[in-house]
């Protein structure tokens, strides 16, 4: 197959495969700039759902933020994981990021919620993802209802259908670059959900109406489904 190696305006070092009926450009993530792959990467591995995930700080301040680097990972047992990305360090001439207040209360309590978000809480939701200082109370800002967990200290949000408290299974560090992240694992160790969405003693998946995170600022709701059944294989 024909190729050659062409340099386009963004100044991306790209390879152009030529075939019968398309282009195919390859682009090789060492060659481009952060800016670019971060681009790439969540505005085609989407939609992403959303961890609202609520901590506590080892002294009781309570913190809530939202992320979208999340899924579930394994069912036995319970995982859910979520990466927060480091912060850029605002000391001038340090090399390595900063943990967000999420990432160190986990480190240090290893114990957090997970809350999932509905269209109704999107704008909340959008407003505990700004980096305040530590000391502020995102449940407050957000106008959210802070209530006890069963077996973790971390508040769920009262208004989410849907909270998991996880106790910590694993951290994962990739890089202390302000440009890498952390994987974050946690155990599921007790679900709430709120009765609006049971039917006949169990989750009515069709109730929810979630909210996905796509590229950019762009958020996509999930209430256009279909309903598609795996082939059987005798």
């Amino acid at each position: 197959m024909p190729h050659k190696e062409l340099s386009i305006s963004s100044g991306w070092s790209v390879t152009y495969l030529r075939c019968i009926k398309h282009t195919i450009m390859n682009v090789s993530p060492p060659e481009i700039s952060h800016s670019d792959l971060y681009g790439i990467l969540l505005n085609s591995v989407a939609p992403r759902p959303i961890a609202w995930v609520s901590t506590v700080s080892p002294s009781g301040h309570p913190n809530l933020a939202p992320f979208s680097f999340f899924n579930a990972v394994c069912v036995d047992p319970p995982l859910l994981a979520f990466a927060p990305g480091l912060r850029q360090p605002k000391q001038g001439g340090a090399v390595h990021g900063e943990p967000k207040d999420t990432l160190r209360n986990v480190r240090e309590t290893k114990e957090f919620v997970v809350n999932v978000v509905t269209h109704d809480l999107l704008q909340p939701m959008n407003v505990t993802s700004g980096e305040y200082d530590p000391s502020v109370n995102e449940f407050k800002l957000a106008k959210v209802t802070p209530v006890p967990s069963r077996l973790v200290r971390p508040a769920r949000v009262a208004e989410s259908p849907v909270s998991f408290e996880c106790k910590l299974y694993q951290i994962l560090d990739f890089s202390p670059a302000p440009t890498s992240s952390s994987l974050v694992i946690g155990e599921v160790v007790s679900i709430h959900i709120n009765d609006a969405h049971i039917k006949d003693g169990r989750l009515d998946r069709n109730s929810l109406d979630l909210i996905g995170r796509m590229g950019g600022i762009q958020y996509t709701r999930t209430t256009d489904r279909i309903e598609l059944a795996r082939p059987k294989v005798e």
